[in-house]
């Protein structure tokens, strides 16, 4: 497994040392191993600015309203966890897109939305390569570090 540091510090989580690591200068980044038919893994992160009226924490609490389908659950102390599949299409093939969504308070009344996007082709969730990606991944998530500092925003250079 490999460290991946993102945009200096915000976000920290582990995949497998022999994924490629792609980023863009104005943020997002790709993940994958380099082989047929493996899984695609996307990152943004998007930074939201409260109402004087709210705190950070409470920012967090709400970011997510109920909606079928979606599981949301508190962790690692005052982070909010989103998770579902989304079906999706590209050039006629279906796609299942897993989802996580990690909200972060970023004192005094900001939010930080980190947004993992892992997508497969429907039904390589059962084959045991792709569904051992898929627990990693999950794994990693969960375990990750998540700063709780204002981040800066602009170009960033990705250094190997």
């Amino acid at each position: 497994m490999k460290r991946i540091t993102y945009r200096g510090g915000i976000l920290e989580f582990t995949l497998p040392a022999n994924w490629v690591e792609e980023y863009e200068d104005e943020g997002g980044a790709t993940f994958y191993e380099d082989r047929p038919d493996s899984g695609t893994l996307r990152l943004n992160v998007l930074g939201f600015e409260g109402p004087e009226t709210i705190t950070a924490s409470d920012m967090v609490r709400t970011v997510f309203r109920p909606e079928e389908g979606m599981s949301d659950e508190d962790f690692q102390d005052g982070l909010r966890l989103r998770t579902y599949i989304a079906p999706a299409s590209e050039k006629g093939e279906a796609l299942a897109i897993y989802r996580w969504h990690v909200a972060v308070p970023i004192m005094p009344r900001s939010l930080r939305l980190v947004i993992f996007a892992h997508t497969i082709v429907c039904g390589q969730e059962n084959d045991d390569s792709i569904s051992q990606e898929l627990r990693i991944i999950d794994s990693s998530i969960r375990s990750g570090f998540y700063s709780r500092e204002a981040g800066v925003s602009g170009a960033f250079r990705h250094s190997a």
